[in-house]
């Protein structure tokens, strides 16, 4: 069975194009426990990208989000590209035993060599004290990824609040 696989060169440079999110006003969605939102995004050469969100209603360490590359040939061939975890469970590397990541936020990143080996793609992870929220994991994700929101659009300003009741606005 072949397995599509993508250069290490060929993963940067579509983690290092710019991105510009075209549906910015994105709707949460639940599903199984979970809330999640997608946006879409798209580069100036045309390539098209799925920024996502996923947050545990029930476990706030319990959160994800990602970009996922669209391959012009189809779903089959798309690739998630990097994953921001948050700290709720534990993680290995099975190629490079390197230990465990134990309850850690970690980042997720595709590499050719995992994909070569019919793992998935973003399989290999890094732990990273970058964030410990979704809304931190956006941000991180935003600026790594290149990916921009337009005009006055913030990436996730009212995750936190929509979650957990916390209030982020310093007007009062």
């Amino acid at each position: 069975m072949d397995h599509f696989t993508l250069t290490d060169e060929e993963i940067a440079s579509l983690l290092n194009v710019k991105k510009v999110v075209t549906n910015p006003r994105a709707q949460w969605r639940e599903q199984k426990g979970s809330k999640q939102k997608s946006y879409k995004a798209k580069s100036l050469c045309g390539k098209e990208f799925i920024v996502y969100l996923r947050q545990n209603l029930r476990i706030e360490e319990a959160f994800s989000c990602g970009l996922k590359y669209c391959h012009p040939e189809g779903k089959d061939k798309d690739v998630t590209l990097c994953r921001y975890n948050g700290s709720d469970h534990e993680h290995e590397n099975p190629l490079d035993g390197k230990g465990t990541i134990i309850n850690q936020c970690h980042i997720h990143k595709a590499t050719q060599r995992y994909m070569a080996a019919g793992r998935k793609a973003e399989h290999y992870a890094e732990s990273t004290e970058r964030y410990e929220s979704l809304h931190g994991a956006l941000l991180a994700l935003c600026s790594d990824c290149s990916i921009e929101f337009p005009g006055q659009a913030g990436p996730l300003s009212e995750v936190h609040d929509d979650m957990w009741g916390g209030n982020t606005n310093d007007d009062d």
